[in-house]
């Protein structure tokens, strides 16, 4: 049995302290001015998404435990910035810590979605290694993309492509080769596709081709994710569903999902 140490309790402690918080703020919140839409992801919205998680793999690496997310939009719509928190167990150390950020900024200066294209936007997306890679809770190294975002909505779909150069840093691990450690520079493209049942529910997917790199083929990958929410108090509390699966990685992640508006 595994024992529960004084660091585990106090993120234990802190997570679910965050979560006790933002209900009590909810509940003290007057009726919204505006009708939160939050199956356009050109939609900025403030925001917290507690996430419980799950992500396995062919070669028998698990790991479990916390996410949180937390977005932060402008009055306006026109800015959001992203910060996500994972606390996870692994399977192969028995180690449970920080796994690592994410940092995002996105930039909407355009939206009108009656018109084609609806929307164009501009991102940063950033992931920290702050997991240890030798306790399999992190990458070890910095991954950055950036690139343009638009939209193109018709009636209750609607899709939102992207186009991101991505960067990925040496990896911080002197017990690998220096071939398996080296920078990589690729891209990644995708589209965000939405269809919209109602006010309160919406289904996206999102295929996604993954170029790691420019000088090996080999390290090229497809993704596909699926998500599924509900919003079960009108612009305050949404539930849902999130899986991804790493085709050529063979890997796969799934989460369950509770979300406060502000």
């Amino acid at each position: 049995m595994i024992k529960i140490k004084y660091k585990l309790l106090l993120r234990s402690s802190f997570c679910i302290g965050l979560i006790i918080l933002t209900v009590q703020s909810i509940a003290q919140t007057t009726t919204p001015y505006r009708i939160i839409d939050p199956s356009k992801p050109t939609n900025l919205y403030t925001r917290l998404s507690n996430n419980l998680e799950y992500n396995f793999s062919k070669n028998g690496k698990k790991t479990f435990g916390y996410r949180a997310n937390f977005v932060w939009a402008s009055k306006s719509q026109h800015h959001s910035a992203y910060v996500e928190l994972p606390l996870l167990y692994s399977n192969t150390s028995h180690k449970f810590g920080l796994s690592d950020m994410r940092v995002r900024y996105y930039w909407v200066p355009y939206k009108n979605y009656v018109k084609k294209p609806g929307a164009f936007g501009f991102a940063l997306d950033t992931y920290i290694p702050a997991g240890k890679m030798d306790d399999g809770l992190g990458r070890g190294r910095w991954i950055i993309a950036t690139g343009l975002s638009t939209a193109f909505v018709f009636g209750k779909f609607s899709t939102f492509p992207y186009l991101y150069y991505l960067y990925s840093g040496k990896i911080m691990n002197n017990k690998l080769s220096p071939e398996s450690r080296r920078e990589l520079h690729g891209y990644i493209i995708q589209s965000v596709c939405v269809f919209k049942f109602s006010r309160k529910s919406y289904l996206d997917w999102t295929p996604i081709f993954m170029k790691n790199s420019y000088s090996n083929g080999g390290k090229d990958d497809f993704v596909m994710e699926g998500n599924y929410l509900y919003m079960v108090k009108e612009n305050k509390m949404q539930i849902g569903g999130f899986v991804r699966r790493y085709f050529r990685g063979n890997s796969t992640t799934i989460r369950a999902s509770l979300r406060f508006y502000f």
